[in-house]
């Protein structure tokens, strides 16, 4: 049995390639997690008790250009130290860099894009250096097994495939020799097991390597499940009516002026519809809760909740970074295509940050999300406020594809506050 020694914090950090970048995505004014990242779907079930912080920050770091493009940059830095294309090697050369960083346990993916070009003893003994070396400066490792993929990829029978199952059990045994080194095997819920070449199930890949969204979820919810043994519990969300911002007294409260969603309508006060058509209920909290819920039933194929009321001035000052946050329950519905949370800075250089934001399948259709009832908490990646007195714009994305099936989804304790700045460097 695998001995778990509790992490008393939730900070996770991510090293790898593709697979780990893309669980984020950012640009000259965005910065998203994304609904087809396997690490964002961790973060957004574990309703609190894991944080993967990534913050926007466009400069050119030297060993983190993706697909090793000279002078590119992947436009974020923190917690996700994923950089598309890197072989083993790079990911070892970048070790330093990334102990910089603060954080309480690490998830390490490494080997996948050596397969056609390393032998597999190579190819271990780098994945196993890197591992010593993160637990010789004093970390708790989740390894993972190299990622199955597509017989578009990788063809049947071929020598890859065979490569990395060996690789696999070489990292079990490894890992069983280390006490602070542990396996998370995401294979178990990404390979199809009535595949009898292992590729993953129908949906979960559009290309046989990359996740879309319903891969991504399957891994996320087991990874949210595996790492709650090993973090500390998630505080409790508490609320009282009183906690509110303050420019002297709590300048870290609650900006938001209904964060409880009181009111006497179907839609609780100061929210407001700003395009789409809807239904709303308020669900009134039961005794042993403070906030209540406001479903939405959405009617058309995509609308949006504004959080924020339109003539809403930020009271902050440029330099404050601010961060959104809302809990979210949502009913097993097979056609949903877009639950994300979106916080914009209407300063003229303002970031936009979303949390889960769709996956566009690339022919103008976004990718469906999970089918399950599933429900966590949405958190947008922080951002840094440009300009003072400056609109904030918060609000729910909703969108819906085609169903004769109604879809409804609830959420509550609606946030916006400032936040301690994220690292800004990586070394």
């Amino acid at each position: 049995m695998t001995v778990r020694f509790p992490i008393h914090g939730k900070r996770v950090a991510l090293i790898g390639t593709s697979l780990v970048q893309q669980n984020h995505h950012a640009g000259d004014r965005h910065i998203h997690s994304c609904a087809r990242g396997w690490a964002t779907w961790a973060e957004v079930l574990s309703a609190g008790q894991l944080d993967i912080t990534v913050f926007h920050d466009p400069r050119v770091f030297p060993g983190w250009e993706p697909s090793g493009r000279i002078g590119v940059t992947r436009g974020f830095g923190g917690l996700n130290a994923g950089v598309s294309g890197q072989k083993a090697r790079d990911i070892a050369q970048r070790l330093e860099e990334v102990l910089k960083l603060d954080f309480d346990l690490i998830v390490v993916d490494a080997g996948t894009n050596d397969m056609m070009v390393e032998t597999k003893e190579v190819i271990q003994s780098i994945r196993e250096a890197v591992v010593d070396r993160l637990i010789a400066a004093g970390k708790t490792v989740i390894l993972l097994p190299i990622l199955a993929r597509g017989t578009q990829k990788w063809v049947a029978g071929g020598s890859e495939r065979a490569k990395a199952h060996w690789i696999n059990q070489k990292s079990l045994a490894f890992a069983a020799m280390r006490p602070h080194c542990h396996v998370f095997d995401w294979n178990s819920v990404w390979v199809d097991p009535y595949s009898a070449d292992g590729a993953p199930h129908d949906g979960f890949s559009d290309d046989g390597t990359h996740f879309s969204v319903p891969g991504g979820y399957a891994v996320g919810k087991a990874l949210a499940a595996y790492l709650s043994g090993f973090l500390a519990p998630p505080a409790p969300r508490t609320w009282a009516q009183d906690d509110r911002f303050d420019a002297v007294n709590n300048p870290i409260g609650n900006i938001l002026p209904n964060p409880l969603l009181a009111g006497n309508g179907p839609l609780a006060e100061g929210l407001a519809i700003s395009h789409g058509r809807m239904t709303a209920s308020r669900i009134i909290c039961q005794p042993d809760r403070m906030a209540n819920w406001q479903e939405i039933g959405v009617a058309t194929e995509r609308c949006r909740v504004d959080l924020l009321p339109d003539a809403f001035v930020s009271p902050l000052p440029a330099g404050t970074w601010v961060q959104a946050s809302v809990q979210v329950e949502v009913p097993a519905h097979g056609d949903w295509r877009d639950i994300s949370l979106i916080l914009e800075d209407g300063a003229a250089e303002g970031l936009v940050s979303q949390a889960l934001a769709p996956f566009d399948l690339g022919d103008g259709n976004l990718a469906p999300f999970p089918r399950e009832a599933w429900s966590g908490v949405l958190r947008t990646p922080p951002i840094k406020l440009k300009t003072p007195m400056q609109d904030l714009r918060l609000g729910l994305n909703l969108q819906v594809g085609p169903s004769r099936q109604p879809s409804s989804m609830q959420f509550s304790s609606p946030e916006l506050r400032q936040v301690m700045p994220p690292q800004s460097q990586l070394f």
